[in-house]
């Protein structure tokens, strides 16, 4: 994988954090729920290509 689309994927990584911390402030459970496996999945993938 090229350098770009792993700065896509942190990119991205910033994105649904800041999404999941705004859900976090209201309580939203519904969306958190939602957030927390892609947050996951990308901290993976991003970590396996990191190396």
């Amino acid at each position: 994988m090229s350098q770009n689309e792993l700065v896509v994927l942190k990119s991205k990584l910033a994105v649904y954090t800041t999404c999941y911390e705004e859900a976090k402030k209201v309580k939203d459970l519904k969306r958190m729920i939602l957030l927390g496996p892609i947050i996951n999945d990308l901290q993976d993938e991003i970590g396996i290509l990191d190396k």
